[in-house]
This record gives structure tokens, C-alpha cells and sequence, in this order.
């Protein structure tokens, strides 16, 4: 009969690799540091017409980094006055390489829309995809998922948001784990 022996030497060494962690693999992120926009406020003391936009300004893979480097970048999309804000088509960031849109399956309102990203990292157009619903809750101060603040200031301004949160306590980062997409959805 034969058994499957270690020698005894070679105890303390396997103790040793199993106690090892294993190497931890890099998720990209992409991260919204920076939130600003301005929407139309209707009542007698708003302002119904507004030239509207959302801005941000996103940390992301660097494509060309094999150390997980990142680069900053903004996207912003515009609305002239008189036009209703509303989900966009993709639109190119600073760097091309990152586009953003506010799709419409993720539009509710100008306090709580959805934000996509879309990163190419392949020249045959794989890339990563991410999104996050952007939503303000002054009703409730403790929301983890508030990450907007917005309010408008006084007589015939704009509605305003940043990335405050609830009351605009502090300032908030939006972490997005993107996914590996063969193509940009449409």
C-alpha cells in the first residue's frame, strides 16, 4: 500500500504559502469628484427659463497604464434657455476617449437622473461602461444614496446642484465599478 507522504521539512513552508495572501487584482473605478448644475425653477419667484447644463468631473482608467494609473477629466452637456432639461445622447468628455450621457431609462426629474460613462479601451471599441443614479433627498439627511444638493437661492435664480449631499453637509466622491462591454451601448 502506498500514502501520499510530506516530509516534514516541507511543513512549515506550506504552512507558510498558505497563510499568503493572494494577490489582490485591480478593479478600475471611475469616480465623480465634482458635480455642478443648473436647472429651470418654476413659481412666481423661480426662474422658468434657464440656459441648464450638468457638469462633472471624473477620475478614470487610464487605458494606456498597465500600473492602474488614472487620469481627471469634465463632461458637461448644455441646454439652451427656453428647452426643458432632459437624458442625452453620449456625449464626448475632454478626453474623447470617456464620453457621458444621462440616458432616458434613468431619468426622473433634475434632481434624480442616472449618469453613464463610457470609457474605450480597445481599438476595436471595447471599453468600460458605468452608471450611477444621482439623486437629491433633503427630506431625509442620513440617504447614503443622496449624493445632490440642490437648492435655488433667492428671488429669479436657477435651481442649483452640487455634489454635497443632503443639506450640502459635506462634499461627496460617487464611486462607479464600470463593466467590460464588447461595444458602447446605445
Amino acid at each position: 500500500m502506498h500514502s501520499l507522504a510530506i516530509p516534514t521539512s516541507l511543513l512549515p513552508l506550506l504552512s507558510l504559502a498558505l497563510a499568503l495572501p493572494l494577490e489582490p487584482r485591480d478593479t478600475p473605478e471611475f469616480t465623480i469628484t465634482s458635480l455642478g448644475a443648473a436647472f429651470p425653477y418654476p413659481g412666481p419667484y423661480g426662474l422658468p427659463s434657464v440656459n441648464s447644463y450638468v457638469s462633472i468631473a471624473v477620475t478614470y482608467p487610464d487605458p494606456s497604464s498597465t500600473s492602474g494609473a488614472t487620469l481627471d477629466t469634465t463632461c458637461r452637456v448644455d441646454w439652451p434657455a427656453g428647452t426643458t432639461p432632459g437624458p442625452t445622447a453620449w456625449t464626448p468628455c475632454g478626453d474623447p476617449t470617456l464620453q457621458f450621457r444621462l440616458p432616458a431609462e434613468g431619468w426622473t426629474g433634475t434632481t434624480n437622473f442616472e449618469v453613464e460613462l463610457w470609457e474605450t479601451m480597445t481599438s476595436n471599441g471595447a471599453g468600460l461602461d458605468a452608471t450611477q443614479i444621482l439623486t437629491s433627498d433633503p427630506g431625509n439627511p442620513s440617504d447614503p444614496n443622496a449624493y445632490m444638493f440642490c437648492l435655488q437661492m433667492g428671488k429669479f435664480n436657477p435651481l442649483t446642484c452640487t455634489l454635497t449631499g443632503p443639506y450640502g453637509q459635506s462634499a461627496r466622491t460617487v464611486v462607479m465599478v464600470p463593466t467590460e462591454e464588447s461595444a458602447q451601448p446605445i
